[in-house]
């Protein structure tokens, strides 16, 4: 008995040191709150392009093409944080790249079969994939460049960013497909597979905090 009355003291002081970390950090720092809207939002953006490059290319040319997220984040890198890259370095990053996309380049009977399945527009897909490269690799040093620039902990940035990440997502399937989501709910078409995607997202984002 003692034991769980401990134990909920413990848990109650947890959540109100929390809220105030969360009060003092996110809601008393507005401005530095809303420096996160910016990788939030393109990533968002970014993971739209995604789908929109899937339905219009096949498996193997979107996995090789977006590999190009590789130099385009060295070169934000460079751009934004002043990082130099010597030769040898920018020769290891190309490599890198061609390696990753030899690897995943598919064999002459799988081609075959991604052709037959492939549908849309390449060029939109094209363009998709490309975009997503650009704006994986700007979010990505940006959200380094604010990491590095501020005294924040990792983890509270993680939770401005996925506040407005919520917000912008909420936002384009309410645009979208709010007629749907309205009539069927919003968990409509989830099935086993897509919660154990979305459990993994959850475990991922959780190691990386």
């Amino acid at each position: 008995m003692a034991d769980d009355k401990m134990h909920s003291k413990i848990q109650e002081c947890s959540l109100r040191g929390l809220n105030r970390i969360l009060h003092d950090e996110i809601l008393n720092k507005p401005m530095e709150t809303l420096k996160l809207a910016i990788p939030s939002g393109i990533y968002t953006l970014q993971n739209n392009l995604l789908y929109v490059a899937l339905s219009n290319l096949d498996a193997a040319t979107y996995q090789v093409t977006y590999q190009l997220k590789i130099l385009t984040t060295a070169l934000f890198s460079v751009s934004m944080l002043s990082k130099k890259l010597g030769v040898y370095q920018w020769l290891s990053l190309v490599i890198l790249m061609t390696g990753v996309a030899f690897v995943q380049w598919p064999s002459d009977s799988q081609e075959l079969d991604s052709k037959e399945l492939s549908a849309g527009s390449q060029f939109v897909g094209l363009m998709a994939v490309l975009t997503a490269c650009f704006s994986s690799g700007f979010a990505g040093v940006y959200f380094e460049k604010i990491l590095k620039e501020t005294k924040q902990s990792v983890w509270i940035r993680n939770i401005q960013l996925g506040f407005f990440g919520s917000i912008f997502g909420l936002m384009g399937v309410y645009i979208y497909d709010g007629e749907l989501v309205s009539k069927n709910g919003f968990f409509q078409g989830y099935n086993r597979l897509t919660w154990i995607v979305v459990i993994l997202q959850v475990k991922h984002l959780k190691s990386y905090i």
